[in-house]
C-alpha cells in the first residue's frame, strides 16, 4: 500500500518502532564500536539517547508534527549520550527546525528535512570525519532527495530505496576509514542509525511496533576491539559531557572556543536556548569552566575511557562500583578496576565533581577565600545508571559498595538506578561507614572479584564482616562540621573551650560518633598514633588508609609511627581526603581506616 504522507502519529510509532530495535541490537552495535575510541560502549550509549526520545514520545500526547519533533529534539539532547549520541541528537535538532511549518511530509518534504537533519548533524562536529554516522545519514538523505526530484511520492518507496543506500553506505565505511577496515567491521554510530531505519521499515510493512519489554538482549560476545587489540586512550582520557541552557547561546562561539583546548570528538549539538556538550579531554573541570561562561550548566559528567577499555579485559564477573566518599588509592582503583561514582560538591551555583574537576589542592586554595560555605549532594541516580548500564551491556554484575546511608541519600540513588538497570544482577551494599574505612571494604570486594568470587558470595562475607572495618577521625576543628551541618553547635564549643580533639568513629548503624579525646594541642598526630595502635591486635595482619585534609606531613609521621608500632602491616597507604569529605572536617583532619586483612582465596571452576 502506497504512503501519500507522514503526520504526527504515524511518525510517532515509527520511531517507536526504530527504537525499539535499537535497543534490541545495543549488544551487538557495542561489540563492533572502535571508532574514535574502542570503549564498546556505542549501542548502550545510543540506547540511553534513544531512551528519553522514547519516554518524551510515551508521556506525552499526540500533537501537531513541529510539536512533536520539538518534543523529540528536546528529549534526545536531554538524554544524548557519548559521541554518536550527541550526533543524533543534532540530527534530530535538524529534522525540527526544517519542519516548524509543516503539519505533514510528504515525498518532497520528507526529502528536504532529511537533507537538512544530516546537515545539521556534520555542523555540529568540529572535525568530520567520513566513514563514520554522518556519512551514513547524508548518503540516505541524498537518496531521499533523488527520488523526490525524480517524482517519487510514495513514500514507502521512497524509504525502501533510501534504506538500501544506507545500507551500502554503511557496508563501505571500513574504506573510508582505516581503524574500521583493520578490525573488520562498519562504523558502530551508523550501525545503529541503519538499525534504527530498520525498524522504521519493519514498522512500515507490518503496522506494529515492538512491545518493549519483550526484546531480549543477545549479549555481546568478546568485542571488536579485543579482536583487533585496540588500545586504550593515552591522551584525552575523559568521555566529558554537559548540558548548558540559557538565553541566546552562541553555539559557533562555543565550538571555537572549545576546539582551542587539547581535545578530541567534540561534537555541539542545539541552539540558542540549550546545547549539548560532547569531547574527549585530560582537562573536564576546564571544559565545564568555558562552557559555564555560555550558559547554565544542568548536566555534567567525565567518564574515564580508559577504565571502560579495561572492561574488554576484566578480571572475574564482578564489577565493584562505589563513590568517592571513599578515600582510596588511585592505584589500587586502577589496578583493581574500581569504578567511581562522583560525589557533587558546590561553591554557590558553581558545581564540581568530587576529585574530578576539583582536586585537593585547588579545593583548599578556594576554600581559603570562598564567600560562602561549599556544599556536597550526592550523585545523582543517573551518573550510576550510566555505569550499570555499561557493565551489564558488557555481561558483569554488579556490586555497589557505598557511603553510609545514614550519611547520604548516595546509596539510595545508586538503589535507584539499580532498580530500573537490572535490578537481578545489580546489588548495592550499604557499609555503614565512609571515607578509609568504606575504601578497606571496596578494596576487599575488589580483590574477591578479580579471584573469582561471585557476587552473592562477596555480599554475604562483607555483610558477616563490616564491623572489622573501622575508621577514626582526629577531628581539630570541629567548626567545619556545623557549617556543614554534621557536628552540633554545642560540641564545637565544648571541644573549643577545653581544648579536646575528638576522636570520630563510625558507628553500627553508620553515623558518625565520638569514641574518644585527645586533650590539649601539643603533639596530638603522635597521641593519636599511640590511640589507633592501642586497638589494633599485635597477632592480627592489617591494612591501613591514612586520608587527610591538607596535612600531608601529620600523615606521613602518623604513618611513620603506625609502620614502626605494629609488627604486622600488609599495606599503609595515605590518600587524600577527597574534597566532599573536606568540606566538612575542613584542613588539618587526619583519617585512619584499619583492617585485620585476610586476602580472600581465589575461586576454582
Amino acid at each position: 500500500m502506497a504512503i501519500s504522507h507522514i503526520d504526527a502519529a504515524r511518525f510517532e510509532q515509527a520511531l517507536l518502532a526504530g527504537i525499539a530495535n535499537v535497543f534490541r541490537r545495543r549488544d551487538y552495535i557495542n561489540s563492533i564500536n572502535v571508532f574514535p575510541v574502542a570503549d564498546s560502549d556505542t549501542g548502550t550509549n545510543l540506547a540511553f539517547t534513544l531512551a528519553s526520545v522514547r519516554q518524551a514520545i510515551e508521556g506525552g500526547e499526540t500533537d501537531s508534527l513541529p510539536d512533536l519533533l520539538d518534543r523529540v529534539a528536546e528529549a534526545a539532547l536531554d538524554g544524548a549520550r557519548g559521541n554518536s549520541g550527541a550526533i543524533m541528537a543534532q540530527y534530530f535538532q535538524g529534522l525540527s527546525d526544517s519542519s516548524r511549518d509543516y503539519q505533514v511530509l510528504d515525498s518532497g518534504r520528507l526529502a528536504r528535512v532529511s537533507s537538512a537533519g544530516a546537515e545539521s548533524a556534520w555542523g555540529a562536529m568540529s572535525d568530520p570525519v567520513p566513514g563514520t554516522l554522518p556519512t551514513v545519514l547524508e548518503d540516505f538523505a541524498d537518496e531521499l532527495s533523488r527520488l523526490a526530484a525524480d517524482g517519487v511520492e510514495d513514500i514507502r518507496e521512497m524509504f525502501r530505496q533510501g534504506l538500501r543506500r544506507a545500507r551500502r553506505s554503511l557496508a563501505g565505511t571500513p574504506e573510508q576509514l582505516a581503524a574500521l577496515k583493520e578490525a573488520g567491521v562498519v562504523d558502530a554510530g551508523a550501525q545503529g542509525f541503519v538499525d534504527l531505519l530498520e525498524g522504521v521499515w519493519r514498522y512500515m510493512r507490518s503496522g506494529r511496533v515492538p512491545d518493549m519489554a519483550s526484546l531480549a538482549q543477545a549479549g555481546a560476545t568478546r568485542s571488536a576491539a579485543a579482536r583487533s587489540g585496540n588500545t586504550a586512550p593515552d591522551s584525552h582520557r575523559f568521555c566529558t559531557e554537559c548540558l548548558i541552557e540559557g538565553d541566546g547561546i552562541d553555539v559557533a562561539a562555543l565550538r571555537r572556543e572549545l576546539e582551542n583546548q587539547d581535545a578530541s570528538s567534540l561534537v555541539v549539538a542545539g541552539g540558542q536556548r540549550r546545547a549539548r556538550v560532547h569531547i574527549h579531554t585530560d582537562s573536564p573541570g576546564e571544559v565545564f569552566r568555558i562552557c559555564g561562561d555560555f550558559g547554565e550548566i544542568r548536566q555534567q559528567k567525565a567518564d574515564d575511557m580508559t577504565r571502560q577499555h579495561g572492561l574488554m579485559n576484566h578480571a572475574g564477573q564482578v564489577a565493584i562500583v562505589t563513590d568517592s566518599a571513599a578515600d582510596l588509592p588511585e592505584e589500587e582503583i586502577d589496578r583493581l578496576g574500581i569504578h567511581v561514582v562522583p560525589v557533587r560538591l558546590n561553591f554557590g551555583d558553581e558545581e564540581f565533581l568530587d576529585k574530578l574537576t576539583i582536586s585537593p589542592a585547588e579545593f583548599y586554595q578556594r576554600l581559603e577565600s570562598a564567600e560562602t560555605h561549599p556544599q556536597t549532594s550526592q550523585p545523582p541516580p543517573a551518573d550510576f545508571r550510566r555505569q550499570f548500564e555499561l557493565l551489564t551491556s558488557h555481561g558483569l554484575d554488579v556490586l555497589g559498595v557505598q557511603l553510609s546511608s545514614t550519611l547520604s541519600g548516595t546509596l539510595q540513588a545508586a538503589e535507584n538506578a539499580a532498580e530500573r538497570v537490572d535490578p537481578e544482577r545489580i546489588e548495592i551494599f550499604d557499609t555503614r561507614n565512609a571515607a578509609c574505612g568504606q575504601a578497606l571494604a571496596v578494596l576487599w570486594a575488589a580483590e574477591a572479584a578479580a579471584k573469582g568470587w561471585e557476587r552473592v558470595a562477596i555480599r554475604s562475607r562483607l555483610r558477616e564482616t563490616i564491623g572489622q572495618f573501622k575508621t577514626y577521625a582526629l577531628a581539630r576543628d570541629l567548626s567545619w562540621g556545623v557549617r556543614g551541618g554534621r557536628v552540633k553547635p554545642w560540641m564545637e564549643n565544648l571541644a573549643r573551650r577545653l581544648r579536646l580533639n575528638p576522636v570520630l568513629t563510625a558507628t553500627p548503624d553508620g553515623r558518625l560518633g565520638a569514641r574518644g579525646v585527645i586533650a590539649g594541642r601539643a603533639n596530638t598526630v603522635e597521641r593519636f598514633g599511640r590511640y589507633l595502635l592501642k586497638r589494633m591486635d599485635a597477632d592480627l595482619t592489617y591494612r591501613i588508609i591514612i586520608s587527610h585534609t591538607d596535612a600531608a606531613e601529620d600523615a606521613r609521621a602518623l604513618r611513620r609511627q603506625i609502620l614502626a608500632g605494629h609488627p604486622e602491616i600488609d599495606a599503609c597507604w595515605i590518600v587524600e581526603a577527597s574534597p566532599a569529605v573536606g568540606a566538612h572536617a575542613g584542613p588539618g583532619t587526619l583519617i585512619a581506616g584499619m583492617h585485620p586483612w585476610q586476602p580472600p582465596e581465589r575461586k576454582r571452576d
